[in-house]
């Protein structure tokens, strides 16, 4: 009789069935584990409610600390359960900053060898930006005797212009900072005009300028210890992304990745 049930697809379904129900209770009582407030965090989280009330905690007090931490765990889990990890780019974006931290944990300040070193490697990060020195005469609409006007400037004549917020001379500006006052069209432009003459006129997102560029400075290696707190942030984010590609690549031989194109 016993051959003959094992024989029978329905009690090899049976069994089946079985297996599956047990496989999923066991994931069941792995993923749930009970919610635990340890002496030592109930302690904790009473001693910073006592600190930022300046009182000590009564019971209420207590009470409600107890039931917003297990609140919290319930609602965390929740979410976990409800895929907000995967779906909210918020959530994702600050698990994946907190791993990057985790995978090196504290790093320990680096020496000035070290930095010294990753500077002599990286000069081409350290470098002033190139700067300019102008004059400028200022309309809020094109000119129509543009070619004139050019010419009076040109000999010498004074032009008066529109009044501009920022004046108008430019002394040793920066082109990142004249490129954010005025657009790329018009720092391409100024960048271009010959030194020690008028040109113009040049549109900028403010209006019309005749420019007088006067000195350019070109870009120039900045010293170390100009820098040094710029390299060591430089050095500490090296050292982290490595630590992060290092991680990654290890995660890539657990996991399948796919990239559709």
């Amino acid at each position: 009789m016993l051959a003959r049930m094992v024989r029978d697809p329905l009690f090899v379904f049976f069994l089946a069935g079985c297996a599956l129900f047990a496989a999923y209770s066991a994931l069941q009582s792995r993923s749930a584990q009970p919610v635990h407030l340890s002496a030592e965090t109930r302690t904790a989280l009473i001693t910073s409610f006592e600190s930022a009330a300046g009182r000590p905690a009564n019971a209420d007090d207590i009470a409600r600390i107890e039931r917003d931490y297990i609140a919290d765990e319930l609602l965390f889990r929740d979410a976990l359960d409800n895929g907000l990890h995967l779906t909210d780019t918020t959530v994702r974006g600050r698990l994946v900053e907190e791993m990057r931290l985790r995978i090196t944990g504290l790093l320990p300040d680096p020496s000035d060898e070290q930095l010294v070193n990753y500077y002599a490697e990286n000069t081409g990060r350290y470098f002033s930006e190139p700067a300019l020195t102008f004059e400028h005469v200022y309309f809020r609409s094109q000119p129509v005797d543009g070619q004139s006007i050019r010419a009076r400037l040109q000999g010498g004549e004074p032009v008066a212009g529109e009044p501009f917020a920022q004046g108008q001379a430019f002394p040793g500006y920066g082109r990142s900072i004249i490129r954010g006052m005025f657009g790329q069209p018009f720092t391409a432009a100024v960048w271009a005009a010959p030194p020690g003459e008028w040109s113009g006129p040049f549109q900028s997102s403010q209006g019309w300028h005749y420019v007088y560029p006067t000195e350019r400075v070109p870009e120039a290696l900045l010293p170390f210890d100009a820098v040094r707190d710029q390299v060591e942030n430089d050095y500490l984010f090296a050292v982290i992304q490595q630590a992060v590609d290092q991680r990654v690549a290890e995660l890539e031989q657990r996991y399948e990745v796919r990239i559709e194109r």
